[in-house]
């Protein structure tokens, strides 16, 4: 079992394992036809996703993960002001929900529990054994941008069970945008709880709303991103920094203005 010893591989055997959970969970009871993720949804408890939430607290338990995964307190209070900006921006979208109505209670209740399942099992995986696996190997700002890529990456998948590989692919371009500024969050809260609780929101808002509520969360996505660049300000590598360039820029200017 020396690939429990490690992380990065432990964290790749268990997404693997998640992912084939999901996906034959969703093939296993659709029966292997196509159905849109608003049917799968609002119309069913999706069992994949009940297996898969069920899969990951038991391997995390197996594997003394817990504190790794960022199931805790966040370090400092102080820094949940930092959920100020998504907070205001699902605040918008809670009134636009409202503002169009309600589904009906029975498609409310599925939305509820089954995007609720989706925000813990895709935080336990994504933010939580993933992130902690690639920062063990790759450090924090590499490990950001692997988990962000691989969630992305993942949602093209979801063309498997609707038969429309456009529209996952889209979906995971935003989703990798999502992926990016939830684990900022990650990482400057020390815990993934708040993003849990964002991503069942988010996702459950989503699901309630038309299209041009959906256009609407798709331009929060773009905003939100760049606010995940500027909380991981400090953790970007010095070679990647403006600052940086900017100065070795110049230094190669007035060495280049010595020389003449």
């Amino acid at each position: 079992m020396n690939v429990l010893r490690k992380p990065w591989y432990a964290s790749m055997v268990i997404f693997t394992i998640w992912q084939i959970v999901l996906l034959g969970g969703a093939f296993l009871q659709f029966e292997g036809h196509h159905i849109s993720l608003n049917q799968m949804v609002k119309n069913h408890i999706v069992f994949g996703i009940l297996v898969a939430t069920v899969f990951l607290p038991g391997a995390i338990t197996y594997l003394k993960w817990w504190h790794q995964v960022g199931w805790k307190r966040p370090a400092n209070l102080l820094d949940l002001r930092l959920l100020l900006l998504p907070g205001l921006l699902l605040f918008f979208m809670l009134a636009f929900v409202l503002s169009t109505g309600l589904p009906p209670t029975r498609v409310l209740m599925f939305v509820i529990i089954n995007t609720l399942m989706v925000g813990i099992n895709e935080e336990l995986m994504c933010r939580g054994i993933l992130f902690h696996g690639a920062s063990s190997s790759f450090g924090i700002w590499r490990a950001v941008w692997i988990t962000a890529i691989i969630f992305g990456a993942v949602h093209i998948l979801n063309g498997f069970i609707t038969g429309d590989f456009s529209g996952s692919t889209i979906q995971a371009f935003f989703a990798c945008m999502f992926g990016f500024w939830v684990v900022a969050l990650r990482v400057r809260l020390d815990t993934i709880i708040p993003g849990i609780v964002i991503h069942w929101v988010w996702d459950c808002f989503a699901f309630m709303t038309n299209s041009q509520g959906g256009l609407v969360m798709l331009s929060f996505d773009f905003v939100l991103f760049f606010y995940g660049l500027w909380l991981l300000r400090n953790y970007i590598p010095l070679k990647y920094q403006i600052r940086y360039k900017v100065k070795k820029m110049a230094l190669r200017f007035f060495e280049w203005i010595t020389y003449i």
